[in-house]
């Protein structure tokens, strides 16, 4: 057989190549898988699992408090309603947590994917993608956990992708909006999106279907409720203040610090031509959303970085003769690199430096117990309804007096609040100033570990 021609031959090493190159997207998916597989820390996904067995139990969604002593029965919505039917569902097939872990995985990697798809078709670049989708996931990682708001990333990136296709998927905008808008209160994210696209590209589809999308908000379970959900996180401005991830962004950190390489990307991609003005109607407010909060910073990095990522060169893999199935042998390698994490490491498994141990949670039963806002979405998810519990995570429904309060017993000033609950037990923590005042006083230790120690009261 004649060797085949020039062109016949780059035509072969084009194909080999691309074998390659299709290992590039997984590296950073080994990166999802890792943060995937950490023992499990977000307190608010536990609560979740049991406001989703309520609904399956009662068949509607909540509209008034039931996890609180101190707020319970007062108005208060769910905004993960769909979700969190879902959580249940899974916690009453599933013997362990671990499907927990998987559903970051799936959800995490999806997201990457379709964050991928939005900057190849800005670049054309496999290498510049796979760049910056190892950037943006290292902007996730502090937001991989199985609680709601992970989906709400996913939904963002695929609304991307829908609207730089918007010549043949734009009415895919309008399921997108009804799913996130029963999923999560950031559909508004969203809907501010198609807006400023619709003023970027003065297309009248986008107008259309983004109508249509707010219409289709109007029917989930909540109906118009979910103005109120917003109307009652707008309210609780004060009080999110004080919760750690709605504090300004640490762009002086590690984990934080690569948005401002999206800043400088856009700075770049601007001075090369590579932007138009209008293009700054959609970049200029999510950069400046990026800044507002630390919780913001991802979401606004997955709608500006196809922007930014025109800042790099088409940066390209020189053509190679390797051959398929040494190529083929690379990319199966790499994917099983990828998954690894999630084989090699236990899964469901609860981080015990956020969550106390049985052993501790046993020495606080039957006691009416202080105790932190983390703590209080294990106890929910733990022990509801038999226990009904001081605080969590949930902002908007305690307000920014009741959160104070909080803050002030756990850094010591705990005698006004202990008696206005009537609590003859405290679950603290050894770093907070709490545990030396309650020593001090003569509060009997009745267990510990490393990071809690339970107190009851002198006499009790």
């Amino acid at each position: 057989m004649a060797p085949p021609s020039g062109d016949e031959a780059d035509r072969a090493n084009v194909r080999a190549d691309l074998r390659l190159i299709h290992a590039l997207p997984l590296v950073p998916l080994f990166l999802v898988a890792l943060l995937a597989a950490r023992p499990i820390r977000d307190n608010s996904f536990l609560w979740h699992i049991r406001a989703g067995s309520i609904q399956v139990a009662d068949s509607r969604v909540i509209t008034n408090d039931p996890f609180s002593f101190t707020m319970v029965g007062e108005p208060w919505r769910t905004q993960s309603w769909l979700l969190e039917i879902l959580y249940a569902q899974f916690e009453s097939s599933f013997a362990t947590l671990a499907w927990a872990n998987l559903l970051v995985f799936v959800v995490g990697g999806l997201t990457v994917a379709l964050i991928g798809c939005a900057v190849y078709r800005a670049t054309s670049s496999p290498v510049t993608t796979s760049v910056a989708i190892l950037l943006t996931v290292w902007l996730a990682g502090p937001f991989l956990q199985p609680r709601p708001v992970i989906v709400s990333y996913l939904l963002l990136a695929a609304l991307v992708v829908v609207l730089q296709n918007r010549d043949r998927v734009i009415w895919l905008v309008v399921p997108i909006i009804w799913i996130w808008a029963a999923v999560h209160g950031s559909w508004v994210i969203g809907g501010g999106l198609i807006i400023l696209e619709w003023l970027r590209t003065s297309d009248r589809r986008v107008f259309q279907a983004g109508v249509a999308a707010l219409g289709a908000s109007l029917l989930t379970a909540h109906g118009v409720g979910i103005w109120q959900i917003l109307g009652e996180f707008a309210g609780a401005r004060d009080a999110l203040a004080l919760m750690q991830e709605w504090k300004v962004p640490d762009f002086g950190g590690i984990v934080q610090a690569p948005y401002l390489l999206l800043v400088v990307g856009i700075i770049v991609a601007a001075m090369r031509g590579r932007l138009t003005g209008r293009d700054l109607i959609v970049i200029l407010p999510f950069l400046f959303f990026g800044m507002t909060s630390r919780r913001t910073v991802f979401p606004a990095a997955i709608v500006v970085l196809p922007w930014a990522a025109l800042a790099l060169p088409a940066l390209r893999i020189p053509r190679s003769a390797t051959p398929r199935a040494v190529a083929a042998l690379v990319v199966a390698a790499v994917a099983a690199l990828v998954v690894s994490p999630l084989i090699l490491q236990p899964l469901g498994v609860l981080d015990r430096e956020r969550f106390p141990s049985e052993e501790i949670r046993e020495a606080i039963e039957g006691r009416n117990v202080f105790h932190d806002d983390g703590v209080g979405g294990y106890l929910i998810y733990k022990e509801w309804p038999d226990r009904l519990v001081y605080i969590d995570d949930r902002a908007e429904l305690y307000g920014a007096e009741r959160i104070a309060e909080y803050i002030d017993a756990n850094q010591g000033r705990y005698r006004e609040v202990f008696e206005r609950y009537g609590f003859d037990a405290a679950l603290s923590r050894r770093a907070w100033p709490l545990t030396d005042i309650l020593d001090a006083d003569g509060w009997e230790r009745v267990a510990e570990d490393e990071i809690f120690v339970v107190f009851h009261a002198p006499g009790s």
